[in-house]
C-alpha cells in the first residue's frame, strides 16, 4: 500500500489514527457507475454500505478514517476510477465534503464545525435547483451561510414550506438514516466435541439441556419468548442434521424446549456419529402474560374448578358438548354437537403443545352465516348456467371471477333440496361463497374466505 503525501486530506485532525463517528461520502465519476469489484472494495472497508450513484455511503464509525481512505483510494485507483472522498458526522456534511474536496483527496467536517464549514459553499452544493434556486438569488442568497442566517418563519412565509427543507440542510441539520439499525442476533449456543462423538441420546439430552439453559437466560434478559428454535447437529462425516421444533405458544421455558428436544432425541436415527449440538432461535416475539388454563391440574384453583362443573352440570343437564362433522351435503346441517361426560370435561384430551415440523403454509378460513342470506345477484348466461357478476348485500360489490356451478342435490319429498354453489372474487379481493337455490330460483349469500 502506497504511503500517503503530508497534507493528503484536507481537514484532517492532527492525529493520522484518531477515531472519529463519520459517515463517508464516496462520489464516483459519471461514467463509472458502481461494479461488483468496486462494491467489494467498499464491503471490505466497511460492512455497511448505502448506494445512491453516483454517491456511495459508507459507515466508519468507530474505524481509521485515514486508513479506510488510503485503502480504498489504492483499489479504486487499481480499478481505473478516481474518486473524491467526504467525511462527516452528518450525511450532508459528508456530501459536500467530497463533492469540493479535490480528486482522490479526503475531506473531513469534524463534529461542531459543520454550519462553519458550509457556511461559504453555493447553495447548489446542497442541490437546490430551480425555481427555488432563482427565487433565492433574486433577494441576494447565494450561500448556504446566508440561507442558514434567515428565521425559519420569514423563509417559510416567503418562500413555502419546501423551502424549510434546504434551511435545515444548509444549517448541517441533516436526519437522513442511511444504514437501517442492525438487528440483534438471536440467542443461541453451541458446543463442538473436538476429541470424540457422541451416539448416545441420552448424552445428547443432556449437553442440549445445558445449552437451552443458555439461550432461555439470553430471551428472559431481552424479555423476549421463541416461537421457533433450530435443533443443528453437526455429524463426524461432515454432514449436518437439523429440525426445527416448534411451541402452541412462544415461550422461554427450558423445561418446556427441553421436552420437545426430548421427544425429538428419543427417536434420532443419524447416519453417523454426532460431533457437536448448536442451538439456535429463529423467531420471537415480545414476552406476555399468557391466561391460565383452569383446567390444568398444575393450578391451585383445579379443585375449586371441578366442583364448579359438577354443580353445573347437575343444575343445568348436558350442557358440555362438542362438534362433530358427518357427511351432510349441505354446510350448515353437516356439524351437530355431542353431549361431554364430567370425566371427558376435566380430562378430556389435551391438545399437543408440540409439532416438530417446518412451517405450514397459512390457509384461508371459511366463515359461514348462521342462516344463508338472500341477495340480489346479476347474471349473464354461460352454456347450461347462469353465472353472477355482480350481487347486492347492503350495497352492489362487483365479481371479477366466479368459479363454479357445483351442484349439490338431494333430500326426500318436502325436504328436497338443488343448488348451484359458485365461489367468487369481489374488486375489493374478497373471496365469498354464493349460491343458487334452483327449485326456487334464488341467491343467497352462504359464507366468506377470510
Amino acid at each position: 500500500m502506497e504511503t500517503p503525501d503530508p497534507g493528503e486530506a484536507q481537514n484532517v485532525p492532527r492525529r493520522r489514527n484518531q477515531v472519529l463517528e463519520l459517515l463517508l461520502s464516496i462520489v464516483l465519476p459519471a461514467s463509472c457507475p458502481p461494479t461488483d469489484e468496486l462494491i467489494a472494495a467498499f464491503t471490505d472497508s466497511s460492512p455497511r454500505l448505502a448506494l445512491e450513484p453516483p454517491c456511495v455511503w459508507l459507515d466508519v464509525r468507530g474505524l481509521d478514517i485515514a486508513a479506510v481512505h488510503m485503502t480504498l483510494r489504492c483499489r479504486l485507483r487499481t480499478a481505473g476510477v478516481r474518486a473524491r472522498y467526504g467525511a462527516g458526522p452528518r450525511p450532508i456534511l459528508a456530501l459536500v465534503a467530497a463533492r469540493t474536496a479535490a480528486d482522490e483527496r479526503l475531506a473531513i467536517v469534524s463534529p461542531g464545525d459543520g454550519r462553519e464549514f458550509l457556511a461559504p459553499h453555493p447553495l447548489t452544493s446542497l442541490g437546490v435547483e430551480d425555481p427555488l434556486l432563482g427565487w433565492l438569488a433574486d433577494v441576494g442568497i447565494g450561500t448556504c451561510g446566508e440561507l442558514a442566517s434567515i428565521e425559519r418563519e420569514a423563509l417559510e412565509v416567503r418562500f413555502g414550506a419546501a423551502a424549510v427543507r434546504w434551511w435545515r440542510l444548509a444549517r448541517g441539520d441533516d436526519d437522513r438514516r442511511l444504514f437501517a439499525p442492525v438487528p440483534p442476533e438471536q440467542p443461541n449456543a453451541s458446543v463442538d466435541f473436538i476429541d470424540y462423538v457422541v451416539t448416545d441420546p441420552e448424552r445428547l439430552i443432556f449437553t442440549t439441556n445445558a445449552l437451552l439453559g443458555g439461550v432461555c437466560e439470553q430471551m428472559r434478559e431481552r424479555g423476549t419468548h421463541a416461537r421457533r428454535l433450530r435443533l443443528r447437529l453437526p455429524l463426524a462425516n461432515g454432514s449436518v442434521w437439523e429440525r426445527t421444533l416448534k411451541t402452541a405458544r412462544p415461550t422461554a421455558d427450558r423445561a418446556a424446549w427441553l421436552r420437545l428436544v426430548r421427544t425429538l432425541l428419543e427417536k434420532l436415527t443419524v447416519p453417523d456419529a454426532v460431533s457437536g449440538v448448536a442451538v439456535q432461535v429463529e423467531a420471537t416475539e415480545a414476552a406476555a402474560a399468557v391466561q391460565g388454563d383452569l383446567f390444568d391440574t398444575g393450578f391451585a384453583t383445579a379443585r375449586a374448578v371441578e366442583t364448579a362443573v359438577a354443580r353445573l352440570l347437575e343444575d343445568q343437564g348436558d350442557v358440555m358438548r362438542e362438534p362433530v362433522v358427518s357427511g351432510h351435503p349441505l354446510v350448515e346441517q353437516r356439524a351437530d354437537h355431542r353431549t361431554l361426560t364430567m370425566r371427558e370435561v376435566l380430562h378430556g384430551p389435551r391438545e399437543m403443545d408440540v409439532a416438530i415440523t417446518a412451517d405450514e403454509p397459512v390457509g384461508l378460513t371459511l366463515k359461514l352465516l348462521t342462516e344463508p342470506r338472500p341477495v340480489t345477484v346479476e347474471t349473464v348466461q354461460r352454456r347450461d348456467h347462469a353465472a353472477p357478476v355482480r350481487y347486492r348485500d347492503g350495497m352492489w360489490q362487483a365479481i371479477v371471477h366466479a368459479a363454479g356451478p357445483d351442484r349439490v342435490s338431494g333430500g326426500q319429498w318436502d325436504a328436497t333440496y338443488a343448488r348451484e354453489y359458485f365461489r367468487a372474487v369481489t374488486t375489493e379481493g374478497t373471496l365469498v361463497w354464493l349460491f343458487r337455490d334452483a327449485g326456487r330460483d334464488r341467491w343467497y349469500l352462504h359464507g366468506w374466505w377470510d
